[in-house]
């Protein structure tokens, strides 16, 4: 792994409590982790709840702070005066918004169901409702899926930094409760407006970027929307099975470190776009075959790095159709068949690019083999020239 993404476990790092780092569970998670209550504090904890008191904090919510672990998020909120008073029928009264759309919507986001909301909540809705005037709410719900999944992955990304950089290095150097709480709330406050301000740009650049592409598909066929590219994929080789043998952190430096790799190799090559990450895999399309190949097999040559998480690649040519930014089509179906296909630090393509890549690259075809939804084949092995 890179090194700035090694870190080692410190021995105490089960007392970073697990609402310290996932913030709102579920009821039912919340109810597995709950400390058993106790009738006594400790010095230290008599103390926390003194200074929970100090900042506003009313004194059965400061001892339930202390027994669940959940100091740092509640003097959060408290900070950020995110009082959470309004039962969900009065949230739904006050924005204008059915209770069981709120419901939905929020169930599509990923958000667990609360007892009450407060004024962030508020906010939230009332948006909604604004939304819901101009969407039909089978839209807003399908579109919350998404957008769901984009912020959970973005503040998943925060998240990991803020244990990484702060919650982690305190805990490891014998930080109380109330240390940790009040190192997280001042870095929240940085945090939380920057992050939201560069989340709209970039959602606005993302939007601007689609909305071009969709119209580049319509003006090239009309109502056809489909457009010839070269599709591939990589990912990396037994992730399953590794997720059975290293522990979430060593996971975490795994796809950082493939992520990282797919950035760099992306951003030089302007033809290559990204379209997504499926987890431990990666979708690109190129207007080129021969662009797409070059990436693709720079990805799959070994490195340091990813010496324990080997990746693979494939990739086919052909007329896709374009969607919301997505592709769909026989070649997108086949460059992940023959992803899955092919061995480690290689890369498979579809016989009907023997031509087109043999002019530049070494190309050699497999035995026939049948891949599902296709019949029998015979892909290429794609290499680059061996020099004199």
């Amino acid at each position: 792994m890179p090194r700035d993404r090694q870190r080692e476990r410190p021995d105490g790092f089960g007392e970073v409590r697990a609402a310290e780092l996932t913030g709102e569970l579920p009821a039912f998670v919340a109810d597995a982790i709950r400390r058993e209550p106790v009738d006594e504090f400790s010095e230290e904890d008599r103390e926390t709840i003194e200074a929970l008191r100090d900042f506003g904090v009313s004194d059965e919510e400061a001892k339930e702070a202390v027994r669940e672990g959940r100091v740092p998020l509640v003097l959060l909120n408290e900070i950020f005066e995110e009082k959470r008073t309004l039962s969900i029928e009065r949230l739904s009264e006050k924005a204008g918004v059915p209770v069981d759309v709120i419901r939905q919507v929020r169930a599509a986001l990923g958000l667990p169901p609360q007892e009450l909301y407060g004024r962030t909540d508020l906010r939230w809705a009332k948006l909604m409702a604004r939304l819901l005037r101009v969407m039909p709410v089978e839209s807003v719900i399908r579109s919350a899926r998404g957008r769901g999944q984009a912020a959970s992955s973005t503040a998943m990304s925060d998240l990991a930094t803020i244990r990484d950089e702060l919650i982690l290095p305190l805990r490891q150097s014998g930080a109380d409760d109330l240390t940790v709480a009040v190192a997280l709330a001042e870095a929240a406050k940085e945090l939380i407006p920057l992050a939201s301000e560069t989340l709209v740009i970039n959602y606005r650049l993302m939007l601007e970027h689609l909305l071009s592409s969709q119209m580049a598909a319509m003006a090239a066929s009309s109502d056809e929307q489909e457009l010839t590219l070269a599709v591939g994929f990589a990912d990396v080789v037994g992730y399953t099975a590794l997720s059975a043998r290293i522990d979430p952190q060593g996971l975490d430096d795994v796809l950082d470190a493939f992520e990282d790799r797919v950035v760099a190799v992306v951003s030089s090559r302007p033809e290559v776009a990204i379209v997504k990450y499926l987890g431990d895999a990666v979708m690109l399309v190129a207007s080129s075959a021969a662009e797409l190949a070059d990436a693709l097999l720079d990805l799959v040559t070994p490195t340091e790095e990813l010496a324990d998480a080997p990746l693979r690649a494939g990739m086919a040519s052909g007329p896709v159709r374009v969607r919301e930014g997505d592709y769909f089509g026989s070649p997108v179906n086949m460059a992940a068949r023959l992803t899955d296909l092919a061995r480690s630090w290689s890369l498979l393509a579809d016989e009907g690019l023997l031509e087109r890549l043999g002019v530049t690259y070494e190309v050699k075809r497999i035995l026939p083999t049948v891949i599902r939804g296709f019949g029998l084949s015979r892909p290429i092995v794609v290499r680059r020239p061996v020099a004199e």
